[in-house]
């Protein structure tokens, strides 16, 4: 411990006695006008020197009014760090007789909390250059301490934040004529951080076959006195390496109508126009087979069905599954499975004529459509040489295995003349033949359409059963990957029908969405959700978020859907933050401005967007700028091919690039493999949910994981 003086040395020999020598009340009196929150007086006597302090300072230091306060117990609560500093400007105070000095320094409570202190000390001095007492002045100035540090560690996070982005700024000063750059805009410009450019040099950095122009749109501007202008250019570095620059101008006129100053952002869009190419390839092809997905397969039934129509031709379409794939998937691995969906692709293209289109929808569910039917039997023929094709066995992980399919079909415009209802009947078609006992081929019939009243019967039970309170919510947790923390849970609807038990998901969402009974069930999960995330926030020790699907026929039939989330969250109690509403990019394509103008209400309340199954189907990723959109979640079927599948791991890969180069947010959904884990984990995807982590639970058994979190 540093030593403390008792006694007050002289001043040096020699020094001149200052010709000031106040008493306490003077001391005291510079203290009121310095406006100081406390103070503590010290003299000395017989040689000793004595503290005495106000009510304040002594709050201000930790001690009580009845406990001692000396030389000892003062330098004591002073952080360590800080004594040996202040001693030794105690010591050069009396040496040289210093009137006033002013110190800052840090004090430790009893309870253990730290405090930061500015010190103005006053000192009277004896004729024989002694020290002889005065005050010192405290000024608690922890908050102001804890306000620069933030402004600081604001000012460091907005760089890094603008380099992780490759995000930079610029702005030009027409009255002082000077720019002035951000770091970050200096690295993507490749200039030196000392560059103190003149507006001329600013316009010599833009590459020469494309000066004109950008001049030409500067000058256009601001004849039109346009306050913003947008525009992209290839920037080539010294390297040689070129990049794409997005720009964006701030134009400020003054009060005449000349040019004030010029704030411009500039981003380094290189990467995501290369990920937004990326997306537009992939997104139209299935990764594992590279056949086309059921996003382009669509598109190109439509188009056909229009040159069907225009020519006055038929046109076919061929439904299809491989018969106990799932046997295969069980016994022989994923790997054999995605083996054997390979192999049945080559062997399509093989049977089928060139200029038809096979894809794959999903699964082990494939499609075709076939052009130019002349007859309903050629698509019979068609069907059968589809049949064929698997006759001979498939060799998948060393093995051979004799599998077989069930196709179904469909003829326009004989069935149907839309591409909806054409999908239906070869879908209803497909079921038909796996009922007769799969290894077959099904025409559509009309008397599948016997199957619509069972429809009727499940539309009248789901409404009694919204009634009767049959519905319920079970969650599946979702973890932070990096750290394994429970950071949240997705609430996905079920109903318990009391004769029909557990009812899929499947067989009646999709009929809520149809009848708009998917509105007040809706209405119904956000609330029961929303109730929820009260319970779970209170009983945990960080924040979790609960997120809720939001469907696009929910969304529409309520037209002020914002107001109506604000009022359950009233209602509730449930804070913004632990909401997190999931929507289709569907949604986001619709193009009106009443959606974005809900999306950005519901935002700046503080709800969550999330973005569901992202990446499956859709390129024109622009509205990714518009909407207020925080998290992407990667969809499962590109998780599932993880990490063998090169193309989904570079789509994958693509999707956790393009979210943080927009600063959002990547959750990957069906993670099953601590395989899968470890690859998202290494391209910086912040959250997982899936069988790995857990299956989608009750509510009471959702709160013992809280509760063990």
């Amino acid at each position: 411990m540093t030593a403390v003086p008792t006694a007050v040395p002289s001043a040096a020999p020699g020094a001149p006695v200052p010709p000031w020598s106040p008493s306490e009340a003077q001391c005291l009196e510079v203290m009121r006008q310095l406006h100081v929150t406390g103070y503590v007086g010290w003299h000395v006597v017989q040689g000793r020197t004595v503290l005495q302090a106000d009510e304040a300072g002594r709050r201000m230091l930790g001690f009580h009014a009845d406990e001692e306060l000396g030389p000892r117990q003062f330098f004591d609560c002073v952080d360590p760090h800080d004594r040996p500093r202040l001693m030794a400007r105690w010591q050069r105070l009396c040496a040289h007789a210093e009137r006033v000095v002013t110190e800052e320094f840090s004090i430790w409570l009893p309870d253990g909390s730290a405090r930061h202190m500015r010190a103005v000390a006053v000192t009277d001095f004896e004729a024989d250059r002694r020290a002889a007492g005065g005050v010192v002045g405290l000024y608690d100035i922890t908050a102001e301490r804890q306000a620069l540090q933030a402004l600081s560690e604001s000012e460091a996070r907005l760089e890094e934040a603008q380099s992780i982005a490759r995000f930079g700024c610029w702005e030009w000063d027409y009255l002082h004529q000077r720019a002035k750059f951000s770091p970050e805009a200096l690295r993507i410009l490749d200039m030196p951080m000392d560059w103190q450019p003149h507006l001329r040099d600013v316009i010599k950095i833009i590459p020469e076959d494309q000066r004109e122009w950008v001049v030409g749109l500067h000058n256009d501007a601001y004849a039109q006195k346009l306050s913003t202008l947008r525009y992209e250019v290839k920037h080539r570095r010294a390297n040689g390496e070129t990049r794409d620059v997005h720009s964006v101008i701030k134009i400020e006129y003054a009060p005449n109508g000349s040019l004030r100053r010029l704030m411009s952002t500039i981003q380094d869009v290189t990467e995501l126009k290369t990920y937004r190419r990326q997306l537009h390839s992939l997104s139209f092809f299935d990764p594992l087979t590279e056949l086309p997905n059921r996003a382009l397969f669509v598109d190109r039934l439509r188009q056909s069905l229009n040159d069907a129509a225009w020519h006055d031709q038929q046109l076919g379409i061929l439904m299809l599954d491989v018969d106990r794939f799932k046997d295969i998937n069980e016994s022989l691995g994923h790997s054999a499975g995605d083996e054997l969906l390979k192999q049945t692709a080559q062997r399509l293209h093989q049977v089928l004529r060139g200029y038809d289109t096979v894809a794959r929808l999903g699964g082990d569910e494939f499609a075709v459509v076939l052009p130019e039917v002349r007859q309903p039997t050629d698509l019979g023929s068609i069907a059968h040489k589809v049949l064929n094709a698997f006759s001979a066995p498939f060799t998948v992980g060393g093995k051979e295995v004799f599998v077989t399919t069930s196709v179904g079909g469909a003829l326009y415009p004989a069935d149907a003349k839309d591409v909806d209802q054409l999908l239906q009947y070869a879908d209803a078609a497909l079921y038909h033949a796996k009922a007769r006992g799969r290894n077959n081929f099904q025409f559509y019939s009309k008397e599948l359409t016997a199957q619509a009243s069972e429809r009727l019967n499940l539309e009248s039970e789901l409404r009694k059963g919204i009634e009767r309170n049959e519905l319920e919510l079970h969650y599946q947790p979702k973890f932070e990957l990096s750290s394994g923390k429970l950071v949240g849970a997705e609430a996905l609807m079920r109903w318990n029908h009391p004769t029909r038990g557990m009812v899929p998901p499947l067989s009646f969402i999709s009929l809520a969405e149809d009848t708009g009974l998917i509105v007040p069930m809706g209405r119904w999960a956000l609330r029961s959700a929303c109730k929820a995330a009260v319970h779970w926030n209170q009983a945990s020790d960080h924040l979790l978020k609960i997120a809720v699907n939001l469907s696009a026929r929910q969304f529409a039939g309520d037209i002020n859907f914002a107001r109506s989330v604000q009022e359950i969250l009233e209602e509730t109690g449930c804070e913004p933050r632990w909401l997190e509403l999931e929507i289709t990019e569907s949604l986001l394509l619709d193009n009106r401005d009443e959606v974005r103008d809900t999306l950005e209400e519901l935002a700046v309340l503080g709800v969550t967007i999330a973005i569901d199954d992202f990446g499956t189907g859709y390129s024109a990723l622009s509205y990714l700028t518009r909407f207020p959109v925080q998290i992407l979640k990667i969809d499962r079927s590109f998780v599932k091919e993880l990490p063998s599948n090169k193309s989904s791991a570079e789509l994958v890969k693509a999707i956790v690039s393009l979210g943080r180069s927009l600063n959002m947010a990547l959750v990957a959904e069906g993670v099953e493999t601590q395989e899968q884990a470890a690859h998202l984990n290494g391209l910086g995807c912040e959250m997982v949910q899936g069988f790995l982590y857990g299956k989608p639970v009750t509510e009471a058994a959702f709160s013992k994981l809280v509760e063990a979190s």
